[in-house]
């Protein structure tokens, strides 16, 4: 079985990621990887997830700047976690040597050759980071409409009918309590891209019950979810809500429940979400018109400016995307991959060892 996430996403407050929680968790055996780009970081962790995909569960956690590439693989069984340690997701070592180990991949690296292109990596370097910058700006303006949009509509819930649907089914999904233990983790199942919004579809398909939240305002979804992940672990099932990255990871989104196969799965004007098979489940009827009326004009125009803010947000992950793939040449001439590839056996072979152990 293989899930697919995103580690996390880039909010106005920083990179935001609960994945520090699991290398924190001391039944795990965390793999620090450090170095710059094209150093190899998402291609030895893409080896060691093939070489254990047949024997136990992965989940892989993508990059939001780049969802081809690795940011971390973690073997559930072995209870191993490899992750990138560098910026903008910096993590250290909190017990190191006993729950974590560094690997220094600019080991690896002829620092003579970087030397030859000094001027030209610092001056794309600095062209990255500026035009990451510019797509955070967006994506904070895109949040603040996004949010303007979530408190009209908030207000105008037809709280007692919204309820009354949710309690009949919450009778219908939950027929019997749980065997976890209401454990709750949070994932980002979806993140702006360089492809726009985009969802971890592969993960999805390991539940056989998918609905599908219809919703132009997120507000009533928001609370659905909310609702249905605090019943489901007042019942014993452990559940995985998802933030909405368009929120700053302020609002959730999507909620799995694992043990009964169920994803309820946010369709928004943003996310524009259709999967086949699914079932939809009309939320813009919670909404009480008369009240929604007077927000009318407003409502439309955050639509249609959360429209051109998203599509800058992707137009300028696109060209920073574009901008470190010319500084990853630099250092993929620079980089001894013969030592790389040396690593994965090397990592292989001490997981299987301590998992025996």
């Amino acid at each position: 079985m293989s899930e697919k996430y995103f580690l996390g996403a880039m909010t106005q407050f920083g990179f935001s990621t609960e994945f520090g929680k699991i290398i924190e968790d001391k039944e795990n055996f965390t793999y620090i990887l450090k170095g710059g780009p094209g150093t190899g970081k998402s291609s030895l962790m893409k080896k060691v997830a093939a070489a254990f995909e047949d024997r136990e569960k992965v989940t892989r956690f993508c990059c939001s700047s780049d969802p081809e590439s690795l940011d971390a693989v973690w073997l559930r069984e072995s209870k191993t976690v490899i992750v990138d340690g560098t910026a903008p997701h910096v993590f250290d070592p909190c017990y190191p040597g006993c729950c974590q180990k560094l690997i220094d991949l600019g080991e690896n690296w002829d620092e003579e050759e970087l030397a030859c292109h000094r001027d030209e990596i610092i001056e794309l370097t600095d062209k990255n980071k500026s035009l990451l910058a510019r797509a955070k700006r967006f994506s904070t303006a895109l949040s603040n409409v996004c949010g303007d949009t979530y408190c009209c509509a908030s207000s105008c819930i037809n709280t007692e009918k919204l309820n009354a649907f949710l309690g009949r089914f919450m009778k219908k999904i939950f027929a019997r309590h749980g065997s976890g233990t209401g454990r709750m983790d949070i994932r980002q199942l979806s993140a702006l891209t360089e492809h726009g919004c985009m969802t971890q579809m592969e993960t999805l398909e390991e539940y056989g019950e998918i609905y599908l939240l219809c919703d132009d305002y997120y507000s009533c979804a928001h609370l659905f979810v909310e609702k249905l992940a605090k019943e489901a672990i007042h019942r014993n099932y452990d559940v995985i809500l998802c933030p909405a990255h368009a929120f700053n990871n302020t609002v959730y989104e999507h909620l799995l429940i694992p043990e009964t196969g169920i994803a309820l799965v946010l369709s928004s004007p943003l996310s524009g979400l259709g999967i086949e098979g699914a079932n939809s489940i009309n939320l813009v009827r919670f909404y009480d018109k008369d009240k929604l009326t007077p927000y009318k004009n407003r409502l439309k125009l955050n639509r249609l400016t959360s429209a051109d803010l998203a599509a800058e947000v992707y137009k300028t992950i696109r060209e920073a995307k574009a901008v470190h793939d010319g500084i990853e040449s630099f250092y993929v001439k620079a980089m001894d991959f013969a030592k790389l590839d040396a690593l994965v056996p090397y990592i292989t072979e001490n997981i299987l060892k301590r998992t025996k152990s």
